[in-house]
């Protein structure tokens, strides 16, 4: 009788992703000439101005994925994903240090085909002023997500108070890639 157990295929596949937490921009109303135009400003939750989203959409066609085709490839999991501040980036000033200690919590979402899975999250326990190492939370294997046409690398959460200047920021997302192996039993 033959049994197929999981084995790790090769290094660690290492995806990494920038993404930018927008800046906070407040509803401005309009200038005084225009008295015609009436603005309102709804606040239905005062609170959603300390919820951010940053997505990058890619294909499933990088260089970095092409092994995933491979008929001994049975699957994907994640291992590890760390979120990296990009200290030198245009959009953030020298005089403000910047710091991740401004989020709250966040989450880590892979979606594919309209189907969306939850696969690392960290809360204030896991951030450090340049880097958080998140916790991976899903056992899903993502194979079938990295080899659709495009896919989209989601961090969303909240924030302990509001961004004056955007952020930039480094994802690494590491995958173990797993073979099936046949055993005699």
């Amino acid at each position: 009788m033959y049994q197929a157990s999981p084995t790790v295929v090769g290094p660690p596949l290492v995806l990494g992703v920038s993404l930018t937490l927008a800046q906070y921009q407040k509803c401005l109303a309009p200038p005084p000439e225009v008295s015609s135009t009436r603005t309102v400003e709804l606040r239905i939750d005062p609170t959603l101005d300390l919820v951010y989203l940053a997505e990058t959409t890619l294909p499933g066609s990088l260089p970095l994925l092409r092994g995933l085709n491979q008929a001994h490839v049975a699957g994907v999991k994640l291992q590890a994903a760390r979120l990296q501040l990009l200290e030198d980036a245009p959009c953030t000033a020298r005089r403000h240090q910047p710091s991740l200690m401004v989020l709250e919590e966040g989450h880590c979402f892979i979606t594919a085909a309209d189907v969306k899975v939850p696969v690392a999250s960290f809360g204030r326990q896991h951030l450090r002023r340049s880097f958080v190492n998140m916790e991976v939370n899903s056992n899903v294997n993502l194979l079938d997500y990295l080899l659709t046409d495009w896919f989209t690398v989601e961090l969303s959460g909240t924030l302990r108070r509001r961004l004056v200047k955007a952020m930039s920021l480094s994802m690494s997302l590491e995958f173990e890639v797993q073979g099936s192996r046949r055993a005699l039993a």
